[in-house]
């Protein structure tokens, strides 16, 4: 019993740890960078503040620097070098129990900030990204039943509400979106920048590194 006990403290204290140096790098890189540009070929120098990426290869990114390990177990697409945001959201759909890397996060109120939400799009709207992947960055606030507010972090070409991307630019940033949840407190819709447009439903599943 003591071994189990200190089992799970270890692994309550790698919850925490781990995603928030997620959380922590992608802030750095929001407040250090000094160009951004929204793109599917990836282009990063670190020493000049240049990044060129998408939103699944700033995410990688990111895990490739803190959590390499649960990179590797992410799937990649056949004539792919790397996961996309589709990837994201099968891994964390299928993930049952918590590996010794990643645990699925099943509701909006567990959700911490260094945690991941990925959404995957429907072949049949022929959009040119496979889905879409963000870091949360705050914890997320209910503002109207079923309705709640999320600060997050990403790479994308459109912006949030509230976004740092200065008007004209695209590429990694912050700001603010909406999702919508059912009985069980699953996300089943979003709002990309704002509530008083349509909402999108996609299907998105959510997941947590732990080391």
């Amino acid at each position: 019993m003591k071994a189990f006990l200190t089992l799970c403290c270890v692994l309550l204290y790698s919850y925490g740890a781990v995603s928030d140096e997620v959380f922590q790098e992608a802030q750095r890189i929001l407040q250090t960078h000094q160009e951004s540009h929204y793109d599917h070929k990836t282009s990063i120098d670190e020493v000049k503040g240049y990044y060129r990426v998408d939103c699944s290869s700033f995410v990688s990114y990111i895990l490739h620097k803190k959590a390499p390990s649960a990179l590797t177990l992410l799937p990649v697409d056949a004539k792919h070098t790397r996961s996309r945001a589709q990837n994201y959201y099968d891994y964390f759909k299928g993930l049952e129990t918590p590996n010794n890397h990643w645990m699925a996060i099943k509701t909006i109120l567990e959700l911490e900030r260094g945690d991941i939400i990925a959404w995957k799009y429907d072949p049949s709207l022929q959009k040119k990204d496979t889905g879409h992947v963000v870091i949360v960055s705050q914890k997320p606030v209910l503002e109207e039943p079923y309705l709640y507010r999320i600060r997050v972090m990403d790479a994308s070409k459109g912006k949030h509400a509230n976004d740092t991307r200065a008007e004209g630019i695209d590429g990694i940033g912050s700001g603010d979106m909406w999702f919508r949840i059912n009985d069980n407190g699953a996300p089943i819709g979003l709002y990309w920048s704002s509530k008083e447009k349509k909402e999108s439903q996609h299907p998105i599943a959510m997941g947590r590194v732990l080391q």
